[in-house]
């Protein structure tokens, strides 16, 4: 029988269930996964997609509790005094207890990370660019975990981080991976694609990129209709990036996975940090920018300045070799096998 793993699966965003999508068929290969989840819809999700034993957490909030803002000023500042805490840990333990998994590999929320080393169960926790050595659970989680993954390469790690003796840095991971597309001649972009990261995008930030009448822009990426010139066509959600992004500039969020598809996909990057709670996007994206692999904008340009960085990015040969690592999901699997099998 394979040994068994707890897989925490964070519910915000979609680049959690991207990462989970590319690993577990690989860690699969030499482990039991059980999924760790603390929320309904990704439970759902899951168990749609695979044939994968899910452990749901109940909440850690009591009803009609309000969450308070995020200062990152003390540990577990956001963890009210109450019994639902008990009552998650309770659920933890007793998984625990019967599933006797060989490592929880923790892909988010560190109380969790300090929960499952505080009962035995040695700790793999996936790094995140950003401004997290200012909070203190953060920075106790990284202290304890026994190994630590960045799934992003090593070259592009923060000069403030603290912790990379014991972190394995995988490389970028993608579902595009090997599949890059071959580059068009360096021109002024008459094509280019916005891909939005939320469905509240700012309208007059939109209007501002697409304000250019002889460039024609491809927006893709949420539900929101948005009152453009007829140089923008706009896509809503799609299934596949790949198959819907026009032309070789892409303008987007910073999120990780996101940067990673995009790279494997050999396009031009502009990125748009949105706000996180760790600074997690503006970091990782001034780190891009720094290294000469994307360009980087700000929510407060102009028309004239969205101009100009377009036909910036057109001419911009970023520097891209050996950032997406296609056998990144082989790679995460063989070092748990190594750690834990």
């Amino acid at each position: 029988m394979k040994p068994t793993i707890f897989y925490f699966v964070h519910a915000h965003g979609n680049g959690h269930r991207a990462t989970f999508n590319l690993l577990y068929p690989a860690l699969s290969v030499f482990f039991e996964v059980i999924a760790v989840t603390t929320n309904k819809d990704i439970t759902g999700y899951l168990h749609q997609k695979y044939n994968v034993k899910v452990l749901e957490l109940p909440a850690k909030y009591p009803a009609g509790y309000e969450i308070p803002e995020h200062t990152f000023s003390k540990a577990f500042e956001v963890t009210p005094y109450a019994i639902e805490p008990a009552q998650r840990a309770k659920a933890l333990a007793e998984a625990i207890e019967r599933y006797q998994p060989k490592a929880l590999y923790c892909d988010g929320v560190p109380e969790l990370a300090i929960m499952a080393r505080g009962m035995g169960v040695p700790v793999v926790l996936v790094h995140l660019p950003g401004n997290i050595m200012d909070d203190p659970t953060q920075v106790f989680a990284h202290k304890l975990a026994d190994h630590i993954v960045a799934h992003f390469p090593a070259s592009l790690e923060q000069a403030d981080y603290r912790f990379a003796s014991k972190t394995f840095y995988s490389g970028y991971l993608s579902q595009y991976a090997g599949c890059h597309l071959k580059r068009i001649e360096r021109l002024a972009p008459k094509q280019v694609t916005v891909l939005l990261g939320y469905d509240n995008y700012n309208a007059s930030v939109l209007k501002n990129i697409t304000n250019d009448q002889n460039t024609e822009f491809t927006i893709i990426g949420n539900k929101q209709h948005y009152d453009l010139n007829e140089n923008c066509r706009q896509l809503g959600p799609v299934k596949d990036i790949s198959e819907a992004i026009v032309g070789e500039v892409v303008i987007s969020a910073a999120g990780q996975n996101t940067i990673a598809e995009l790279l494997s996909l050999g396009k031009r990057l502009i990125l748009l940090p949105e706000q996180r709670p760790y600074d997690e996007q503006a970091v990782h994206a001034q780190v891009l920018a720094d290294k000469k692999v994307a360009l980087l904008a700000h929510e407060t340009f102009d028309a004239a300045q969205w101009q100009l960085l377009i036909q910036k990015a057109g001419l911009f040969t970023p520097s891209i070799q050996n950032l997406v690592n296609a056998a990144s999901p082989e790679a995460v699997a063989q070092k748990m096998k190594e750690w834990y099998a």
